[in-house]
């Protein structure tokens, strides 16, 4: 169910938070008071396109926050698999949009906007003109079959979704037998060619993750090599080094210091030079010495990550998938051995899993014609009670072209609307004002079977007035028993059965309009119910009348 919606900085929407409660919720106000925002902004806090000029003049950001309560099994799974902590029964939604981006959150955590959808489309639906027009598709209407059909259908298709898939998988690999024998010996020595080359390199599992650290690492040492002999070269070189020129000065100041005595301390800070520079020599030869860089090893290793980047460039990307390409070629080597036999048993399992999807497809298909002669009288009664006097609904089946996923079945609604009329398919009959009857029809037949506790519906009244708009009413009522409705109109007859009436207005404040929302008493409901009946001049006849649609 949808506690509450939370929007800011959308439109003429300064803020606003609205509560929602179970039964029928109805929400009224003039054009242009900002139905449609609300609306708006609940679709982009379910995952619709958020264009940024949805931000409200001078605001940073945009704002719409929905909470929820469930207790379905199917949004706790969802949850779980996306890692989403749970608070208890309830889930909060919130996207914000800024200029150059938006964010998507569930319980305080980002995800990406597929799967913002993929959890909301559990929680809410949203019927709008748009979702009306989609029942002109007879795409959808396989979907909405299926949709009743429930666990029964559902099964069916998930063990035909399987066996199909191993048909085909079956199916690619005896295209591999189904070739003349001249192109059958050039791909078994292809194949043949493939395999001695892996078998021949002698990889072993790992064995390109540990040549490419000790690569690095050797790398690393020949350079520190390079380095440390240039500078032992510096300080040891024979003839220029740091300590054959440090004993020459030496020399040089011993024979100072024997004309002038008090040079003796520049002689001894000569002689510590001299010193440190013979330590640093001999420290220098010793690290040479025990880390001599071993370049036989990095050139084998070298070689060996070639040919094995050499396989990858073929085979795979690891060492463990080049190996796999070679057993899966040593077994189409086995296969090909026993050419003929092994084509007969694929052949076999061919047409045994073949029989089985056609099966599978035949026994589906029964599932829906089943299920659809539960549904047509189902819709019929429906549609009668929002007013069609004289409905007949059947749904069609004709053969696809081949078997898919769905089987072999294309459907499509077909509908007679007037006595004498034949049975036409739905989008060459039907109006807006129709449409949004029949979505209303259909949705009410689903009503058992539909886990989705939450329905919107917008543009519910288009093209109904009188009697038909007091059968739409009773029919959201009835929807209402079962669950959670939301409901924009402009029609008194449909506003008067809410069991919460919400009224949109707009205002103008500091120079600035703003679209709020508030929840009406009874009294404040019979009056914007006169108002909707008689205009901006509320008369006692219009308080009256209002009253007797309330039943007060």
């Amino acid at each position: 169910m949808l506690k509450n919606v939370h929007l800011k900085n959308l439109a003429l929407i300064e803020e606003a938070d609205i509560d929602y409660a179970r039964g029928l919720n109805i929400m009224t106000g003039e054009t242009g008071s900002g139905k449609s925002i609300i609306i708006g902004a609940i679709n982009i806090a379910l995952g619709a396109k958020a264009n940024k000029s949805m931000i409200r003049s001078g605001a940073s950001y945009g704002l719409a926050e929905l909470t929820f309560t469930s207790d379905d099994p199917k949004v706790f799974e969802a949850l779980d698999e996306l890692g989403i902590e749970r608070d208890g029964a309830n889930i909060l939604i919130t996207r914000k949009i800024t200029p150059d981006s938006s964010s998507c959150k569930i319980n305080g955590q980002g995800v990406t906007l597929a799967n913002l959808r993929r959890i909301t489309s559990l929680l809410i639906d949203v019927h709008g003109q748009h979702d009306h027009q989609s029942l002109l598709d007879p795409a959808k209407h396989l979907a909405i079959l299926d949709d009743f059909g429930g666990d029964d259908i559902a099964s069916i298709k998930a063990e035909l979704g399987k066996e199909l898939s191993s048909y085909r998988k079956l199916r690619e690999e005896y295209r591999e037998f189904d070739k003349d024998e001249e192109a059958l010996a050039r791909e078994i020595s292809l194949i043949e060619y493939e395999a001695n080359e892996i078998d021949s390199a002698e990889l072993m599992t790992g064995e390109d993750v540990r040549l490419e650290a000790e690569y690095k690492a050797m790398s690393k040492s020949e350079k520190t090599s390079d380095i440390l002999n240039k500078v032992s070269y510096i300080v040891s070189d024979e003839s220029s080094g740091l300590i054959q020129t440090s004993s020459e000065a030496l020399k040089e100041m011993d024979e100072a210091c024997r004309i002038d005595p008090e040079l003796t301390a520049f002689k001894g800070s000569l002689a510590d030079i001299d010193s440190l520079l013979k330590d640093l020599s001999r420290d220098l030869a010793y690290y040479i010495d025990a880390h001599a860089f071993d370049r036989e090893s990095f050139h084998e290793i070298s070689e060996r990550l070639n040919v094995i980047n050499h396989l990858k460039s073929r085979y795979g990307a690891t060492v463990e998938e080049i190996l796999d390409y070679c057993s899966d070629c040593h077994r189409r080597l086995e296969n090909f051995k026993d050419f003929s036999a092994h084509k007969e048993k694929l052949e076999a399992e061919l047409r045994a899993l073949k029989g089985r999807v056609n099966e599978l497809a035949k026994e589906l298909s029964e599932a829906r014609k089943k299920t659809a002669a539960t549904l047509e009288p189902l819709i019929a009664e429906n549609l009668k009670d929002l007013n069609f006097l004289s409905v007949e609904f059947r749904i069609s089946f004709e053969l696809a072209g081949k078997i898919s996923a769905s089987g072999f079945d294309k459907v499509q609604f077909m509908i007679s609307l007037n006595p004498g009329e034949p049975l036409k398919p739905l989008s060459s009959v039907a109006s807006g004002g129709e449409l949004s009857r029949i979505m209303l029809a259909l949705k009410s037949s689903l009503a058992k079977n539909d886990h989705i506790e939450t329905h919107i519906f917008d543009e519910i009244d288009t093209g109904i007035s009188g009697n038909t708009a007091a059968k739409v009413s009773e029919k959201l009522v009835s929807l209402s028993k079962d669950h959670q409705i939301i409901c924009i109109t402009h029609l008194p007859q449909i506003a008067s059965k809410a069991d919460n009436h919400y009224l949109i207005e707009k205002e103008v404040s500091e120079g600035s309009t703003i679209s709020g929302i508030r929840l009406l008493d009874k009294e404040a409901s019979v009056t914007e119910l006169a108002k909707m009946i008689s205009g901006s001049e509320v008369t006692e006849a219009a308080i009256e009348h209002a009253r007797e649609l309330k039943g007060l």
